[in-house]
């Protein structure tokens, strides 16, 4: 009888973890990505090659520990790389090639650096993939044309969560919607197109 009761919540449970196993790191990183600070950080690293924390600190304006936890909160993610100089800690933009996503997304970013893409553009694209259901979605639209019903039914999303995130991806021109169907859409930026390939792979 308890099992029973508690079958509908052990189901979503177990359909979490299946969805987080799509790809555990992308909305992660595209969290840490939607942000202004850290874009701006990202780039003095582009402009210095190399930097210390206090150098980042007096350059932006942040105090010390919040420079600190910014750029371990890239480091993370896989996107700079620490080096320590004695009692110092210098960052550079050199992609830890353990965690699948992260060179192709330094990549991505530098490219994006070199040609001036704003960071509103930036943080537009990254905040598409910020919820791992829109990961779950575009994967399903991989190759496909789909009606709304069969991305009900393929996703087990409740109607309005899944009218949520497809509007979310359509503004963000990851998604398109003609006559009836759903379909992926080709991004304008390098940023965009390397985001889309890592949530389809």
């Amino acid at each position: 009888m308890i099992f029973i009761m508690l079958y509908p919540v052990l189901l979503k449970v177990w359909d979490r973890e299946d969805v987080m196993k799509l790809n555990p790191t992308l909305w992660r990183t595209c969290r840490i990505l939607a942000s202004e600070t850290r874009l701006q950080m990202l780039w003095l690293i582009f402009d210095e090659k190399e930097l210390y924390v206090e150098q980042m600190a007096e350059w932006t304006g942040m105090s010390i520990p919040n420079a600190s936890n910014q750029l371990r909160a890239l480091s993370a993610r896989g996107l700079i790389s620490p080096r320590r100089e004695k009692m110092l800690v210098l960052y550079r933009a050199e992609a830890n090639e353990s965690l699948e996503a992260a060179p192709a997304l330094l990549e991505a970013l530098r490219v994006c650096h070199e040609k001036s893409v704003s960071f509103k553009t930036l943080i537009r694209q990254a905040t598409a993939f910020t919820h791992e259901r829109r990961i779950e979605i575009v994967r399903e639209l991989k190759g496909k044309e789909l009606v709304f019903q069969k991305l009900l039914e393929a996703t087990g999303m409740s109607s309005s969560a899944l009218s949520r995130h497809l509007k979310k991806l359509e503004a963000r021109g990851f998604v398109k919607y003609r006559e009836g169907l759903y379909r992926t859409a080709y991004p304008g930026n390098v940023l965009g197109r390397t985001l889309l390939k890592l949530a389809c792979a």
